[in-house]
């Protein structure tokens, strides 16, 4: 008799043991539905704020303005040399001074053209020109 009481006592522990961790296991579930996981890479605009501006509630995309692009260039053009019809512009950037003829890319910034005293600069959709000494045209 004692035998049995044994392990019936055992097994009532065992069970209970089984189900306090299965209790532990939902409610670590339930937090996690809770938490809100985002990606840090992106920008978030608030709900408020996206409303107001779609009136959808979606998240909005960030707006890029042209001085953005500006103070944003990798590279100053030192100057531009000249050959016949050949035309090679000096670069100065964080690597050094480096010397381009035809295209070039640094950050998303692409050297599409080099002109007589200026190189053509493309960059998320803008497209301005980079005058010797850092004088900025858009087109």
């Amino acid at each position: 008799m004692f035998k049995v009481n044994k392990l019936i006592l055992l097994t009532l522990i065992i069970l209970l043991i089984l189900f306090s961790f299965n209790v532990l296991a939902q409610e670590d579930e339930e937090e996690n539905e809770e938490r809100i996981f985002r990606n840090p890479f992106v920008e978030y605009v608030d709900p408020a704020e996206a409303a107001a501006n779609n009136g959808t509630g979606q998240r909005a995309e960030p707006v890029i303005t042209f001085a953005d692009i500006k103070n944003g260039i990798p590279f100053r053009l030192d100057g531009i040399i000249t050959s016949g019809n050949d035309r090679i512009a000096v670069i100065n950037s964080s690597d050094g001074v480096e010397f381009i003829r035809g295209r070039y890319e640094k950050n998303n910034y692409i050297i599409s053209a080099i002109s007589q005293d200026s190189i053509t600069v493309q960059n998320r959709g803008f497209t301005f020109q980079l005058r010797i000494g850092g004088e900025i045209n858009d087109r």
